[in-house]
């Protein structure tokens, strides 16, 4: 058997190992049993490979210091945070060794365990935030350097009321917080009105997935204030002082996945001072310009139908 020796004791049983450029090990895979020292107690990385649910690839990776980096767990085991005891598969690191983020599971997706099957493991939690209490499924917590929580990821299928800066909103997929614990960014479930600069739009982006909870699609700076929002349903007409028009709409391309679909790409956009930017290339000063706010109609190239219920012809 291999072994290697860490900051957090000698690892046994190492079966495929990685290094920096420089030299020292950036990740590595165990088939033996471990127990590595830290400042949150005797964690063992994952030796075990189930075969069916779990995903069996790097057990540790570091820092180029040699400070871990992220474990997976053989098993799941409580962690002790700002939010109680959360329960972790994986667990990954600041280099300071604060932690940086937790995932209760860590199953991989399949023909024979699906995202039903992983979903049926997962335990509620309860967060106590500035602006209300949260009790869901979540697949992660993203946390600040001090400690603090940064983003919240949840289960596609959950949905929850969450009080924001423009009233109680049905939300999903996932939240983000300033460090002071505010609200930073929500994803509405469904398309709410929003009054901005500009006019009332419906924030809604129909292309939301939930892979984490970091960036979503309505965002407040930190008085409160819309700072940004991302919308299916309108497009925005600019006229300035000499009548010249401008538009600024979601659109369709063909799929990334599927060329011979096609997809609709939502229209971002943002305020700042008495600027609006529009899908972060196309700036306009405010005061300049005259904005009518009107329904957008999803239509097809090939169908030429009202495509408002689909996201493009397949």
């Amino acid at each position: 058997m291999r072994e290697l020796a860490t900051k957090y004791g000698l690892l046994r049983g190492v079966a495929w190992i990685r290094y920096y450029s420089e030299g020292p090990v950036a990740e590595c895979m165990v088939d033996a049993h471990n127990e590595i020292n830290t400042p949150y107690g005797r964690l063992v990385p994952q030796f075990e490979d189930d075969g069916v649910r779990r995903k069996y690839t790097k057990s540790l990776s570091f820092y180029e210091n040699g400070n871990l980096k992220s474990i997976v767990l053989q098993e799941q085991m409580d962690m002790e945070t700002i939010c109680g005891t959360m329960p972790a598969e994986q667990i990954v690191f600041y280099e300071s060794g604060n932690i940086k983020r937790i995932f209760p599971l860590n199953g991989k997706i399949t023909g024979y365990w699906t995202e039903e099957d992983e979903y049926s493991l997962a335990k509620e939690f309860s967060f106590e935030l500035s602006f209300g209490k949260i009790c869901q499924k979540i697949i992660g917590t993203y946390f600040y350097d001090d400690g603090g929580v940064k983003s919240i990821t949840f289960w596609p299928q959950a949905r929850f009321s969450l009080q924001t800066p423009i009233g109680r909103l049905e939300n999903r997929i996932g939240i983000s917080l300033y460090p002071d614990g505010k609200l930073k960014s929500c994803e509405p479930a469904e398309p709410v009105t929003v009054d901005t600069p500009i006019g009332e739009i419906l924030a809604y982006n129909m292309n939301a997935i939930g892979i984490h909870g970091d960036n979503n699609s309505l965002c407040f700076d930190k008085t409160g204030k819309v700072k940004s929002l991302i919308t299916s349903h309108n497009k925005v007409e600019a006229v300035d002082a000499e009548g010249n028009h401008i538009q600024f709409e979601p659109y369709l391309r063909p799929s990334l996945f599927n060329p011979e679909a096609m997809e609709l790409l939502p229209c971002h956009i943002e305020f700042d001072d008495n600027k609006v930017t529009f899908n972060e290339k196309f700036e306009l000063d405010i005061s300049k310009y005259t904005f009518t706010i009107k329904p957008f109609e999803r239509k097809c190239g090939g169908c030429r139908s009202n495509c408002s219920r689909c996201n493009g012809c397949g």
